[in-house]
């Protein structure tokens, strides 16, 4: 190894080491919180045959604001959107097309922050054209019962 290779490496390692320094990150355990996951579980045991299913899709990432928008309106109304997540989207299988967007209702959509972010998602699926369905949150979910709900509503006009 030559000297110029090891100050190289020294100095990337250098920079790296003290950048991580600053800025620290944990693994999550989990990905899904238990409730979440048995809701996962009940959609794939009964609609993974007919759609792809997707688990916390950020927002941002399935909606775009309206091409009527000038850039500088654009870029305010992508900021307004709340950097969160739909908790699960349904997808048609070849295309990938989102369906329907499915919320989980738990305690903390009291909250009015989470009450604000409900409206929003509320408004954006209406302008986008998805099918915006609510599930209350539970310990345990009947695979049969989620698949006729979402079904159900697949099938009502919006």
């Amino acid at each position: 190894m030559n000297i110029i290779t090891i100050i190289i490496k020294t100095i990337t390692s250098f920079k790296f080491h003290s950048k991580s320094r600053h800025s620290k990150y944990e693994s999550l355990e989990e990905i899904l919180s238990s409730t979440e996951y048995s809701f996962f579980v009940a959609l794939k045991e009964s609609l993974s045959k007919d759609y792809e299913i997707f688990a916390k899709v950020r927002i941002n990432d399935v909606l775009t604001p309206d091409e009527i928008f000038t850039i500088q309106n654009s870029n305010a109304a992508i900021y307004r959107i709340p950097p969160k997540h739909f908790d699960y989207i349904l997808c048609e299988k070849r295309t990938l097309s989102v369906i329907a967007v499915i919320v989980l209702d738990d305690r903390n959509h009291i909250r009015r922050e989470a009450r604000a972010k409900s409206s929003y998602v509320e408004k954006a699926c209406v302008t986008a054209g998805f099918k915006l369905l609510r599930f209350p949150s539970r310990s345990n979910y009947c695979s049969k019962a989620v698949r006729d709900v979402i079904l159900n509503s697949l099938n009502t006009p919006t």
